[in-house]
């Protein structure tokens, strides 16, 4: 492996681990749990301290929360307290830097700097060997989201959450030299509309089209009204199908607003689709009467993993038709890896020793330099060169590829690019009319493309985008358009 790509990832690791104390006022407080109970630990020692006293935890302490104090065996400290150790402290299975905060109103938080937090968050969003420029996009939004959220801090009693409510963070358990450069990269730099920070919603996949924000929430943003993604591309969630019971639709319909009780229902029908042919209004027809509610308000009443997205179709063949006018020559595009803990370090064992051809070292290398290793297994692997084999055969099976297989070429753009900024393509029509929902006995049969909500940046877009040679920045300003890159101050 040559060093200089070593360097990098150690650079990019300690970045996340020695970050200035100065950035400390941009702090970010992640709530992990409102439980009235819950266990911390820490590889190093732990110290409880709030209001003058300081209690010494040990590796691990069991905290009870009630009537604006937090217990710890026979002692009692008034809320707020703090939890620092000199290791990186644990909670439900997840290593977390910074510290530990509890109080009435939030319950526990992990408070740290944001350039920490955003090494914990990008490796749990998108995957870890996408295009540079991809994970660049998704520091400077996530970034930009966080703060934000911070506004609203004093509300609240905190600034985000560890999942999709606001976006998923995992720790420290999960960072990856790759993305930790995307991180340090990016450093301060955020995506601005006029003198404000811009509101940066993302989901996984649009579908072929982004949502407007006024259909989603209500409000009308001018850089959220949707846009047709530019160049076609798949994802593992191209194509999808629900079958929907009519008692979880008739359920779901009456905890929408305008919704109520209209059962029976025996028709469900898209009633209103926006400019990329997604749907914004779903009309009901039961024996008590016929609603109309809002598309994306019934999708999360009924379930948004259940009904990935908005963007439904009449059938699987007319989202089938549209997913393969979107298929790329190379292909379709790998599943997005789920982020987890790093693996343990491979054991040497004798059917994975000997030393490596030229050829295989090569794609080690490769394998190293796009992430698949984290910056302890490099310097594991320097410091015994015997375990290489062990490593090898390790990121071979991080990334499907079989033993003697040649190195991943880059892939050809599944459409040429000119350098300048392309007109994007003229977005089909929208429907004059909708469709009415397929149905089979007593359950509805829902179509669709894409998931997520459809505001803002679609991840799988966005990693077209990077591979046919889109930058960071004009990836995000073609999704927001009309906002700027620039230093938070």
């Amino acid at each position: 492996m040559k060093m200089a790509v070593l360097r990098r990832s150690i650079v990019a690791f300690l970045f996340c681990l020695l970050l200035a104390p100065a950035a400390g006022a941009r702090d970010i407080y992640v709530r992990l749990s409102q439980a009235g109970s819950f266990t911390v630990a820490s590889d190093g020692n732990m110290t409880l301290s709030g209001k003058g006293k300081t209690v010494t935890l040990g590796k691990s302490a069991s905290l009870s929360v009630k009537g604006g104090n937090v217990t710890v065996g026979k002692t009692s400290l008034a809320l707020p307290v703090h939890i620092t150790s000199t290791g990186l402290l644990r909670f439900n299975g997840r290593q977390y830097r910074g510290a530990f905060m509890v109080t009435q109103k939030a319950g526990l938080m992990n408070v740290l700097n944001i350039e920490q937090y955003l090494c914990g968050v990008l490796p749990a969003e998108v995957g870890a060997d996408w295009p540079a420029e991809t994970l660049r996009a998704q520091a400077i939004i996530s970034r930009t989201y966080a703060l934000r959220q911070s506004l609203d801090r004093a509300k609240k009693g905190y600034d985000v959450v560890d999942t999709v409510s606001d976006q998923v963070y995992k720790g420290a358990g999960v960072e990856t030299a790759k993305t930790n450069h995307a991180v340090s990269s990016t450093a301060d730099m955020v995506l601005a509309y006029g003198k404000e920070l811009a509101f940066t919603p993302f989901h996984s996949d649009s579908g072929g089209h982004t949502a407007n924000n006024a259909h989603v929430w209500g409000a009308s943003v001018p850089y959220l009204t949707g846009v047709a993604e530019p160049i076609a591309y798949t994802s593992p969630v191209s194509t999808w199908s629900a079958k929907i019971s009519r008692g979880a639709v008739e359920k779901a319909v009456a905890k929408t607003a305008g919704g109520g009780n209209i059962a029976p229902i025996s028709e469900v029908r898209v009633s209103e689709v926006d400019k990329g042919g997604r749907a914004v209004s779903l009309t009901f027809v039961g024996a008590k009467g016929t609603r109309t509610v809002k598309a994306s308000q019934f999708r999360l009443a009924v379930g948004a993993k259940l009904l990935k997205s908005t963007m439904l179709t009449p059938s699987a063949s007319a989202a089938s038709r549209k997913a393969a006018a979107a298929q790329s020559p190379q292909g379709r595009m790998p599943q997005m890896p789920v982020a987890s803990k790093p693996a343990s370090r491979p054991a040497p064992a004798r059917e994975n020793s000997g030393s490596l051809t030229l050829a295989e070292t090569k794609q080690l290398s490769e394998m190293a330099s796009r992430g698949v290793f984290t910056t302890l297994e490099i310097i594991d692997m320097l410091s015994n060169p015997e375990k290489k084999r062990s490593y090898y055969n390790l990121g071979l099976k991080r990334t499907g590829r079989a033993p003697g297989a040649a190195p991943e070429k880059k892939a050809s753009p599944s459409k040429p690019v000119s350098p300048g900024n392309p007109k994007p393509p003229v977005p089909e029509p929208a429907l004059k009319r909708g469709f009415t929902v397929a149905r089979s006995g007593d359950n509805f049969l829902f179509y669709g493309r894409g998931w997520g909500h459809g505001v803002g940046l679609s991840q799988w877009g966005a990693r077209s985008l990077a591979q046919n040679g889109w930058t960071a920045e004009r990836i995000l300003t073609y999704y927001y358009p009309g906002t700027t890159v620039r230093r938070y101050q």
